[in-house]
């Protein structure tokens, strides 16, 4: 018995099948969603890093001010310095809780592209193989 040949020049999906289908029914979906889905996680990771950087200037500029107030502070008022000092350590501890929380959404809403776009794969893929399975039926169908 012969193997069947793909559109491609290889042998089909082994004797077994005896079924030719192409290479890009089968990777074609999945190559199409995979960069998709590297196209939403860049745009993720992009947004994660602006807002991450947006508090760290945030964090530079509190510290600056702090050393201001601190330095121009009466030297008998130390409490008034290390007032200064702890309001900016408080505002710090808010962005780290902020950058841990915007870190476990970004893996959440990565994790689910990633799940997304397997589906979606699988699902243009099943369309492809049924669409190409109708069509080499047709071309091997006996005339009446």
């Amino acid at each position: 018995m012969a193997r069947a040949r793909t559109t491609a020049g290889g042998t089909g999906a082994g004797g077994f099948t005896a079924v030719p289908l192409p290479a890009g029914a089968l990777i074609g979906p999945q190559m199409k969603q995979f960069w998709k889905a590297q196209e939403r996680i860049l745009t993720e990771a992009e947004a994660f890093a602006r807002h991450w950087f947006a508090r760290r200037h945030e964090a530079a500029l509190g510290a600056l001010k702090a050393c201001e107030q601190a330095a121009e502070a009466n030297p008998a008022d130390a409490v008034g310095a290390l007032q200064a000092f702890r309001d900016w350590q408080a505002h710090s501890a808010e962005r780290m809780t902020e950058d841990m929380r915007e870190w476990a959404e970004l893996w959440a809403r990565c994790a689910g592209h990633l799940a997304n776009s397997e589906v979606g794969a699988g699902a243009e893929t099943l369309e492809e193989l049924q669409r190409e399975t109708a069509e080499l039926h047709a071309k091997h169908a006996t005339p009446v």
